[in-house]
């Protein structure tokens, strides 16, 4: 056997199910040798961020595998494995490094210390005898405490290098969890109840503790209204009465009214860092966090309460401290509350509604095509993911999620693009599910040609494509270089480059048209084509409270 070969069997008894990459690792031959399948695609970037959003639908259950090659490979891949880290996601990632008696020579590129800033762990495995303890710290660190990928690069003579030896021992790792300690959760509780008007705030680690019922059962039992995270979104049904919706670099107006408003905060699976696409907490509220990593811990905001522990036991605590208190069914329903959520709702889209349903001649509103995708789109089996930029901004506002993991939501680290890989690991994570991704032209030019990815790896999903002909919003940026140069236009033919890359595609160019292109979409998805839909759009960069409280 060779390096390869311990690495596959090591991943096989890991439960891998697919080893993304491109364009050439010596690991895809062995994996395929054991029925794992290898996923080929067309660049580094969109590979990983499959394995990204495989192990974001598993909530880290499965873990996504990605292996690329030493040198120009491992080079081209550190944008993506840096979203990765942005969000938190635990993908591991095989490169290959460099013969090791030419390893230490500038100019070769030495990604264990490249990547370092951007990973849990990072490091050169240089002798077989060391596959199996490295790989198995990886997946300790990737099933263990806060999420983020680790690199492990093997030297190209080894993982080819020809092995006498027996196969290496390993035992998988498990994942630990631990509750919160106990004055923490009596005292954050103590805080909740005593304040006036409390606001929970859901984050991504809702999702990896698969703690959402928890989540549901606590804001019942308290009766405290909730908002989530950008990376949080779809964790708690935006449909249901105490829901104020989702705080990411847009929100509705409750989300701006009930925070600005609130004397006490309590964020669950949340880190509270300060980004430009994450709704910062307003100035001068009183604090609490529950989170897995004590490092989060006042680490942009003086957090007076604070609970270390995986968000499933600590709200499996704070439910049986809460019962304790109020009483096995908790506060009686609170009507008013329900009724002040309610009315800003409807404020909220019946402000926006003329956008919404706007059938005005000429090109097509943004916000008509994500109105008629919330309409048409069954929720209960779909994963619906956003693309950076305007087309984020536009739909995490008015798309109402209702499952989770029934939005994937990202965006710490705001990569055009980004969506199609994404939502191609969402496909690969749950087959069965309607998997859409929307993306804007720009968008779709740093990572279009993975469209064939989709046809080729027969994975069917719906990509809904807003094209304005420019980079919408970021004229603002560069007036003179609009005006003197037209420096924001991009043009194309994207039905034209889906169809030609083996989907079905549509060019819908009239208002009325959006809905019956979708269902026909829809459709094609269930007879195992991928699909896109470009939609004629106008550039509308105007956005619900863009500009944010707390700045």
């Amino acid at each position: 056997m060779n390096g390869a070969d311990i690495l596959a069997q090591i991943l096989k008894a890991e439960g891998t199910e697919f080893v993304a990459g491109f364009p050439e690792n010596r690991l895809f031959n062995s994996a395929a040798a054991l029925d794992i399948r290898p996923l080929i695609a067309r660049t580094e970037r969109v590979a990983i961020n499959m394995a990204d959003a495989y192990t974001r639908v598993n909530n880290g259950k499965k873990i996504g595998v990605v292996a690329v090659q030493d040198g120009p490979g491992i080079e081209a891949s550190f944008g993506a494995i840096a979203q990765a880290y942005g969000d938190n996601t635990p993908i591991l990632a095989l490169p290959g490094a460099y013969f090791r008696a030419q390893q230490g020579y500038a100019p070769h590129f030495d990604g264990a210390r490249s990547f370092r800033d951007v990973t849990k762990w990072s490091a050169t495995i240089n002798e077989h005898k060391d596959i199996a303890r490295h790989i198995e710290r990886a997946f300790a660190l990737l099933k263990n405490g806060r999420g983020g990928p680790v690199l492990l690069e093997t030297a190209k003579d080894v993982l080819w290098g020809s092995y006498e030896g027996e196969m290496p021992s390993y035992s998988s790792p498990k994942a630990r969890r631990s509750q919160g300690d106990l004055q923490d959760v009596k005292e954050t509780l103590e805080a909740l109840l005593a304040a006036k008007r409390p606001v929970l705030v859901a984050g991504n680690g809702i999702f990896y503790a698969e703690a959402w019922e928890e989540l549901r059962e606590f804001a019942e039992l308290v009766q405290v209204p909730v908002m989530t995270t950008q990376l949080g979104k779809s964790a708690f049904p935006e449909t249901h009465p105490l829901a104020l919706g989702n705080g990411g670099r847009t929100v509705p107006t409750a989300v701006g009214h009930f925070a600005t408003n609130a004397d006490f905060i309590l964020g669950i699976g949340t880190s509270f860092t300060i980004n430009d696409f994450t709704a910062r907490m307003p100035k001068g509220k009183t604090l609490g966090q529950i989170t897995n990593d004590a490092a989060d811990v006042g680490k942009c905001y003086a957090t007076e309460y604070g609970i270390i522990g995986d968000a499933k036991l600590v709200l499996q605590q704070l439910i049986a401290e809460a019962k304790d208190v109020l009483g096995e069914n908790g506060r009686a329903r609170n009507e008013a509350l329900e009724k002040e959520i309610l009315e800003m709702r409807h404020a909220f889209l019946e402000e926006w509604m003329p956008r919404l349903t706007c059938d005005e001649p000429g090109p097509i509103s943004p916000y008509r095509v994500i109105w008629e995708m919330n309409q048409c789109i069954d929720k209960a089996n779909s994963i619906v993911t956003h693309d950076a930029g305007n087309p984020r901004d536009q739909i995490t506002p008015f798309y109402e999620a209702t499952q989770p993991r029934g939005y994937l939501s990202w965006g710490k680290s705001t990569h055009l693009g980004s969506s199609l890989g994404l939502i191609l690991g969402a496909k690969l994570a749950r087959p069965e599910a309607l998997c859409v991704n929307l993306i804007g032209d720009a968008g779709f030019g740093m990572s279009g040609m993975d469209y064939e990815t989709a046809a080729r790896l027969e994975l069917p999903i719906m990509t809904v494509l807003l094209n304005n002909g420019v980079m919408g919003g970021y004229g603002a940026y560069m007036p003179e270089a609009v005006s003197n140069f037209s420096s924001n236009r991009v043009t194309g033919d994207y039905a034209g480059v889906a169809s030609a890359l083996g989907g079905y595609s549509e060019r819908v160019e009239k208002p009325e048209e959006v809905r019956p292109a979708l269902l026909r979409g829809i459709e094609e998805t269930r007879k195992g084509r991928p699909v896109l839909l470009e939609m004629i759009t106008r550039e509308e960069p105007v956005l619900p409270m863009a500009n944010k409280w707390g700045m």
